[in-house]
């Protein structure tokens, strides 16, 4: 029933990236109760509010790829400069249903109060729509295979305003097995910790 759930949720994500109609509501189409969401596939360099993000986009896009999937699950922090503090690596774990994360940024963490490194999705102390809603995102990047840009607005207790997050996968043989993920807190449109 949670692995169905998920997989729901992931393939609306799937149709509502694909339908071009802009004025869908995308948490009103996914059916979650999540403020202020947006979702873009293939985002360029200037659909990223922050150079961090663009930083990493850049990274993720010079790696060499197989079958359009950067081959490679390391990252080199020192080509990652601005975007240092909000990086996450998020790995796939249990098919397209749970994912742990590997690294959970500082800057995240000096936020969020929480330290995610080596914890799951479903442990996030959040609501269970966001959980829902990252466990999803994650998996329906597994099959759309390409970068995801998302953000949505903070829970109440979070002094931030919104998360804007840039996913991006990464693997082996073109198999994805984790994600390079840029979450940046902001507030009145500024990063949060820069």
């Amino acid at each position: 029933m949670f692995d169905a759930s998920i997989q729901a949720a992931a393939d609306r994500i799937v149709s509502y990236l694909s339908d071009k109609d802009p004025s869908l509501d995308a948490a009103q189409f996914l059916k979650l109760e999540i403020g202020g969401l947006r979702l873009l596939l293939d985002p360029a360099e200037e659909d990223l509010p922050t150079d961090a993000h663009k930083a990493t986009l850049r990274y993720w896009q010079a790696l060499p790829s197989i079958e359009g999937i950067p081959n490679q699950l390391k990252v080199e922090p020192d080509r990652l400069q601005p975007a240092l503090g909000y990086l996450m690596l998020v790995d796939v774990v249990g098919g397209n249903t749970d994912f742990r994360y590997a690294l959970y940024g500082t800057k995240i963490v000096s936020v969020s109060g929480f330290d995610m490194t080596g914890k799951t999705v479903w442990e996030i102390g959040t609501s269970s729509q966001i959980r829902l809603f990252f466990a999803a995102t994650y998996s329906a990047a597994i099959g759309l295979r390409r970068p995801l840009f998302t953000a949505h607005d903070a829970p109440p207790s979070i002094t931030t305003s919104r998360w804007d997050r840039l996913i991006l996968p990464l693997g082996e043989n073109g198999a994805i097995k984790r994600f390079l993920v840029c979450n940046v807190p902001m507030q009145e449109g500024m990063p949060v910790g820069s």
